[in-house]
């Protein structure tokens, strides 16, 4: 068996029950990196679970209530993180003219409701009904349909957010590849996945990210940058976090001093449970 992405050759890691009763099997490209589960669910198996209770629940697959106030906040916590170590607040003000962005995989579309009160035109797409419904409801412009199969009549984005999704997906490489012709000159791609750090090697079949059928790929750094090469894109800049140490309501003082430091370290040395990385068009 080789690998799905790069061809290479691959060695069993893991095997785990899934929601489904189905035991899959993990397995890592000795070449890439990437961890990629067998048997592959279809896309109607995976369209299945997304129109089903997954944002409702919140566990270690989902969510609960994604598109509540409660959530959305939480949402945009992360995502001004995200965006400050990207530096795309000193990206932002360098740019000229309108700027479109899209979001690949937007759920409710917390996301780009926050962009668009930044100015931005934005837009989100996404196959989940109840999501986009909601979304919809509060007046974000949403679309429910198929990234790959989407006519977008030649309009070209200046960015593209793709938010703890690749994962999900078996067509990851065609994704990023449409995702890279959408963009305008000049134009980056920001994308977060699960990353095989040392928490995923610590925990193994225990790792509150090891999910499946739901996560069908797990990457790294190593492997982000051999599909951005593929898809004609290069990583221009990376960093993790995630350092097994959740977030606690109410949580002690020393709690929060050793969970500071240890994602310190995660983000430092990328070894946290998700990676966040910038493309441009190489």
């Amino acid at each position: 068996m080789s690998c799905i992405l790069c061809g290479g050759r691959l060695t069993p890691r893991l095997s785990k029950a899934g929601r489904d009763a189905k035991n899959y099997n993990i397995a890592e490209c000795l070449n890439c990196g990437v961890w990629q589960i067998a048997p592959m669910p279809s896309e109607a198996e995976l369209n299945a679970l997304y129109q089903s209770d997954y944002f409702k629940v919140r566990s270690d697959r989902g969510y609960a209530d994604y598109a509540s106030d409660k959530i959305y906040r939480s949402v945009v916590s992360t995502l001004e993180k995200n965006l400050r170590d990207l530096n795309f607040f000193s990206w932002e003000k360098s740019l000229n003219g309108p700027k479109h962005l899209l979001e690949v995989g937007c759920a409710a579309g917390h996301a780009v409701a926050y962009f668009a009160a930044r100015g931005w035109q934005a837009l989100g797409i996404d196959i989940a009904h109840e999501m986009i419904e909601a979304g919809k409801s509060a007046g974000r412009p949403l679309l429910e349909a198929d990234f790959l199969q989407h006519d977008f009549a030649g309009q070209k984005f200046s960015l593209i957010t793709h938010w703890a999704t690749l994962e999900h997906l078996p067509q990851a490489e065609m994704f990023l590849q449409r995702m890279a012709k959408l963009l305008a000159d000049g134009g980056r791609i920001y994308l977060s996945t699960c990353n095989t750090g040392y928490f995923a090697r610590r925990y193994g079949i225990s790792w509150r990210y090891l999910n499946v059928p739901e996560h069908v790929f797990y990457f790294n750094h190593r492997s982000l940058q051999c599909l951005a090469k593929k898809c004609g894109l290069k990583v221009v800049r990376a960093f993790s976090y995630g350092s097994g140490f959740t977030t606690r309501e109410n949580a002690p003082w020393w709690y929060n001093f050793k969970k500071h430091i240890a994602d310190r370290l995660a983000r430092y040395f990328l070894t946290g449970d998700m990676i966040v990385v910038e493309f441009v068009v190489e």
